[in-house]
């Protein structure tokens, strides 16, 4: 049951951190901590470390689409980091993302607001 949860959430939504999967799924610290080192191990997660935090991505997701779904998803957090970026961000990859993940279409239409807010 927990383990289908966690890889069918980090499917929906590439890139979430461990606090907000506890959040999202409501799924207790101890048990989230066991499945994930186990989705991990078995190569079904892999944990994506750029900036702040470890996040989580699916086998599936290439490298280059994680590290801008990591931006993005970073960015939402802390907006000031704009200037300091870890790795380059491709436009038609952006719009790749964007388009494929209602969530991180959803975490860039923040990020803007929160940039533009501070102009």
């Amino acid at each position: 049951m927990y383990y289908e949860a966690v890889v069918e959430y980090i499917r929906r939504c590439p890139g979430p951190y461990f606090r907000e999967l506890t959040r999202e799924l409501g799924i207790p610290v101890g048990t989230l901590q066991y499945w994930l080192g186990r989705l991990v191990e078995w190569g079904e997660l892999y944990l994506l470390n750029l900036w702040r935090r470890p996040r989580y991505f699916h086998a599936a997701t290439p490298r280059e689409e994680a590290e801008v779904i990591y931006i993005v998803r970073e960015l939402k957090l802390s907006p000031a980091l704009a200037s300091d970026l870890p790795v380059e961000v491709r436009p038609h990859l952006l719009r790749a993302v964007v388009e494929k993940y209602p969530c991180v279409r959803q975490d860039l239409v923040e990020v803007f607001i929160a940039m533009f807010s501070q102009l």
